[in-house]
């Protein structure tokens, strides 16, 4: 097949597997009662990152971590620059305080983090080690942050999810796709570098992250 059909159909996989892992994941949180806050910081979370988790594990089984590295980064710029910015333009955006003091900070110190643990020229299992420590502290002041919020009597109330048997069946198709997307993203973006001698970390970079 085609590399383009190929990583065509990957983005493809990863857009619907993504949404129906979130209809699943928050589906059944909410069948199991978890505070709509705290869905929003960890399962909701999780599971928007699903398809570039996918991608990174699949180019890191291929032996081509390149792709995970540029999609990782690319979707970084990509978010904060294209979508935050075509977003502001249309209208302004209220900034919730937590999120100026929390979660942007977080978000502008991995990237320099990273510039750091790269500057030697490789990225091994002990900076790994070090990205997922940020991400560990990260994600747990957001639950606690969740669960202070749930503690003062603010919380906005239950999310509204799929049925319990519903949620299963959007979970786990969800996830099947999610794997067939990475599979698929990692084969035709390789192929697509190799075929114009880009390394694939360009393509993961830019029609990965953007995709």
């Amino acid at each position: 097949m085609n590399d383009y059909l190929i990583l065509l159909l990957g983005l493809l996989c990863a857009g619907g597997g993504g949404e129906l892992f979130i209809k699943g994941a928050v589906g059944a949180a909410t069948w199991a009662r978890i505070p709509a806050g705290i869905v929003g910081a960890t399962i909701a979370a999780f599971a928007t990152s699903s398809p570039e988790l996918s991608v990174s594990i699949s180019s890191a089984l291929a032996g081509t971590p390149g792709v995970a590295l540029g999609d990782a980064i690319g979707s970084n710029v990509t978010n904060l620059g294209a979508v935050l910015g075509i977003a502001l333009l249309i209208s302004r955006t209220w900034a919730p305080r937590e999120s100026l003091t929390r979660d942007l900070p977080v978000a502008l110190l991995v990237p320099i983090v990273l510039l750091l643990l790269a500057i030697d020229g490789t990225l091994s299992r002990v900076d790994g080690l070090v990205l997922l420590a940020l991400f560990v502290v990260w994600f747990t002041a957001s639950v606690l942050a969740a669960l202070r919020f749930r503690a003062s009597g603010e919380e906005a109330g239950d999310l509204a999810g799929a049925k319990p048997g519903m949620a299963v069946v959007y979970g786990i198709s969800g996830l099947v796709l999610l794997v067939l997307a990475g599979r698929f993203i990692v084969e035709g973006a390789v192929g697509i570098a190799t075929a114009y001698g880009m390394a694939p970390y360009v393509i993961g970079a830019t029609v990965v992250a953007m995709g």
